[in-house]
């Protein structure tokens, strides 16, 4: 719970009470038994005093020292230092003044004993210093830390807001990306093959040779192969197929575009279909591209490297995130990867975001990537 600039004020002002009226109550206590005792072993006038009325005498100078800071408004931060300095040298002197009071209403004093009474006012006048210079100690050091947890939060707001920026933005330049090579540079391309076309037939009716018509067939087909497999490939990395219908369709069409030959099963728990609900998806477009590529990096690994005929994904809620499993039957591997690897790239990725990414593996028995992706609509529910 955050507190206010007044309850943050009224806190320090009794943090300082407390603190100053601790120390000058060990004090009142203390000096009154320890002058009890040697006044009773020296056979001393005043010795016949009760305990109870000198411990009365010092109590009433504390509860005089703290109804003047509380009252003198000394711990308002409006208060200059010099202002603080001359308040607690005037509530000290008031606060020893009033002791020394009690003390002759009590009888603790005998006539003739103006020089006890000018020790025991200059006495409770330091011990009241002291007690103050603790008391506002403390209250400094409540502020500070007061100040440096501002801080803390502002930075770690500050944080939060950036990588929320970055998130979005990366998504915005994704799309873009995609739009264009899916769009512009696609389109141009078609043009070009539809251009080697006409050229193609008006050699085919005219006085080219084969060598010619071989040649533009090869480049067709060439073109016609950048734009399938290079441009199209590209823009499903950069932003892929479905992410705008929801995760579950962008992970089950990655999966399509595997290979017969490869087993791929796709389990997904009902609580995550009603994250990923198209009609009222609870899932942001950073949050659904960060749990695609965690299944595209893991079925990369086994295609390219675990030579996998049989690929598994999972995904079910983990309390305040989604919990993506992919499983392979590959051959594995024996080392940990590289930093500069995609897996540690994501992996970096996840832990900035609040998540993670663990993978194991057994040389001869598969891997196992599991991940956890935090989920903004599920953190502010809990």
């Amino acid at each position: 719970m955050r507190l206010g600039p007044q309850d943050a004020d009224r806190g320090d002002r009794w943090a300082l009470l407390f603190a100053t009226g601790s120390v000058m109550a060990v004090f009142a206590v203390g000096a009154a038994v320890q002058t009890a005792y040697v006044y009773h072993h020296q056979m001393v006038q005043g010795a016949g005093v009760p305990v109870l009325y000198r411990v009365v005498a010092n109590l009433g100078a504390v509860l005089a020292m703290l109804v003047l800071l509380f009252w003198g408004g000394t711990a308002l931060p409006s208060r200059g230092p010099w202002q603080l300095v001359i308040g607690v040298l005037l509530a000290g002197v008031a606060a020893a003044g009033f002791r020394a009071t009690l003390q002759t209403a009590l009888g603790v004093y005998v006539d003739g004993q103006m020089g006890a009474v000018l020790t025991d006012l200059a006495s409770a006048s330091v011990v009241s210093w002291i007690a103050s210079a603790i008391g506002f100690t403390t209250l400094r050091s409540r502020r500070r830390l007061r100040v440096k947890m501002a801080e803390a939060a502002r930075s770690q707001v500050q944080i939060e807001l950036a990588l929320s920026a970055l998130h979005h933005e990366e998504v915005r330049v994704r799309r873009e990306v995609a739009e264009g090579l899916h769009g512009t540079v696609q389109q141009r391309l078609v043009l070009v093959v539809a251009r080697l076309d006409r050229l193609a037939e008006r050699l085919g009716r005219g006085s080219g040779d084969d060598a010619d018509l071989a040649l533009l067939a090869e480049v067709r087909e060439e073109i016609e192969t950048v734009r399938e497999a290079d441009i199209r490939a590209t823009s499903r990395m950069l932003y892929p197929d479905q992410l705008e219908v929801g995760m579950v369709p962008a992970i089950r069409a990655l999966l399509g575009r595997i290979p017969t030959s490869v087993n791929t099963r796709l389990g997904v728990a009902p609580e995550v279909r009603v994250l990923d609900d198209p009609a009222a998806s609870m899932l942001s477009q950073g949050e659904r591209l960060l749990a695609v590529r965690v299944v595209e990096e893991a079925v990369s690994n086994a295609l390219r490297h675990g030579r996998a005929d049989v690929i598994d994904v999972r995904l079910s809620q983990d309390r305040d995130a989604v919990h993506v499993s992919v499983w392979d039957d590959g051959v594995g591997f024996g080392e940990r990867p590289g930093p500069a690897s995609g897996t540690a790239r994501l992996s970096d990725r996840l832990a900035l975001a609040g998540g993670e990414l663990r993978v194991s593996s057994v040389p001869g028995d598969g891997t196992q990537v599991v991940a956890r992706v935090p989920i903004e609509t599920l953190r502010e529910g809990t």
